[in-house]
């Protein structure tokens, strides 16, 4: 008896600190953006700014239990059903206690309490991945099909809840199909380019079922607006079409008072908002054509824009605008913050890890896991499921160049997430390779 609780002791370990993540944080925080998917969950109207999907697992949640805290106990689970299996992986090696403490790593614990759809999308695809990785490493056939269907399940979810996933879901459904024949062949080739059409196009039919045409908010529209107002201000001369010059509230003048590098949001997400998109079909083609021959025309000024905005993100941290204190005070932890001494101790602790959380330097490892899971990959089964982290990460950080109208250490923290978890694959891919 004794001999089988030691055997288990990281996954024991898991557990209690699953129930404890639920007791201390329940039941989360409701992010700005995750407060108007609640309203429109509760009211059953859905707009395509934010996840319908979201919001629609909510509504029938907030039905079981009201609040936030079954969508937080949903992300929980998924974080540390992902973190027990990549412990069986490696249950014989000492890396079972890195995936152990996983959940508590700083900048992935940090996350945990958030409601969110970064959160949601992040530990979604970490469990699929980690299901995947484990068929990949033992190469089983029992149950394979079962875990096959979650997988699809959770990778349509994920992609869902986040629109930079759906760029990023070939790398998963490639991975599904290799696990059919653990051969990476051309028919796991076709197989996962299938799934990958297959989902998306569910996807795309489920949120035109879920959001009318009345609610749509052509929200793309903004990364474009932002992208002259920074090519305008590089030039000091308004970039826009006519019918954006028309809203009542534009001035080129506020534009270069309240641009931020950092992000749209004082632009367009204030009242009175000097910038707004077309309401109308022609305005939305005249601003896309606008945008492109503006790009075209400056490709020099947008390429520095869009790198500047892109840095910010691996210079971000988690609470870059939040004290963790203050955060916390939202959870049952709030009582002890009005303790001097614990809340002095959370600042000290926040401003040391500020620095060392930071995603910057976590990219050289990413480059390096690359590498070795290419070089690998006929000849280590640990260098499969490496290769398709790395591929994940390295996506997004290229589509978030071109597609990301702000920059926080949220939108990287699925590649936070599977850096950490490629940590004992990297070793084993590198030492048996030697």
């Amino acid at each position: 008896m004794v001999k089988y609780i030691a055997q288990r002791k990281p996954l024991i370990f898991l557990l209690l600190a699953f129930i404890a993540s639920n007791i201390i944080f329940w039941p989360g925080i409701v992010s700005p953006d995750a407060a108007g998917q609640y309203a429109a969950a509760q009211a059953g109207v859905y707009t395509d700014h934010h996840p319908p999907v979201m919001s629609f697992v909510w509504r029938y949640l907030d039905q079981l239990y009201a609040g936030s805290g079954l969508i937080l106990l949903m992300h929980l689970i998924m974080l540390y059903t992902a973190a027990a299996i990549l412990v069986v992986i490696f249950k014989d090696s000492k890396f079972k206690w890195w995936y152990a403490i996983l959940p508590l790593i700083p900048n992935i614990f940090s996350y945990t309490p958030l409601i969110v759809k970064d959160v949601g999308f992040a530990y979604s695809y970490l469990l699929a991945a980690a299901i995947l990785a484990w068929l990949m490493v033992n190469k089983t056939e029992k149950n394979k099909y079962v875990l096959l269907l979650l997988v699809i399940s959770l990778l349509f979810y994920g992609t869902a809840v986040k629109y930079q996933a759906r760029f990023l879901l070939i790398f998963l459904t490639l991975g599904v199909g290799y696990c059919f024949q653990y051969q990476a062949n051309k028919r796991a080739i076709i197989t996962g380019v299938v799934l990958c059409l297959l989902l998306l196009q569910a996807m795309f039919s489920f949120n035109k079922l879920l959001v009318p045409n009345t609610q749509k908010s052509h929200s793309w529209q903004l990364v474009k607006l932002y992208d002259l107002a920074a090519i305008s201000i590089a030039l000091d001369h308004a970039e826009f079409p006519e019918f954006v010059k028309q809203n009542p509230n534009y001035s080129f003048s506020k534009i270069k008072q309240q641009f931020s590098s950092r992000e749209v949001d004082p632009l367009v997400f204030v009242p009175n908002a000097v910038l707004k998109g077309g309401n109308t079909a022609q305005q939305r083609t005249e601003l896309l054509s606008y945008w492109r021959k503006t790009v075209l025309s400056n490709p020099g000024l947008y390429l520095q824009h869009r790198l500047r905005l892109w840095t910010h993100n691996f210079f971000s941290v988690p609470s870059a605008r939040s004290h963790p204190a203050n955060f916390f005070k939202n959870t049952s932890l709030g009582p002890l913050l009005n303790n001097q001494q614990i809340y002095t101790m959370i600042d000290v602790a926040y401003k040391t890890l500020s620095i060392a959380l930071q995603f910057i330097w976590l990219l050289p490892l990413l480059l390096f896991y690359s590498y070795l899971s290419i070089v690998n990959f006929n000849k280590n089964k640990y260098a499969v499921p490496l290769l398709m982290f790395s591929c994940v990460s390295l996506t997004l950080l290229g589509v978030l160049f071109f597609m990301s109208m702000a920059s926080t250490a949220r939108y990287v923290f699925i590649c936070t997430c599977l850096v950490h978890a490629s940590h004992g694959f990297a070793y084993r891919a590198f030492r048996r390779n030697s």
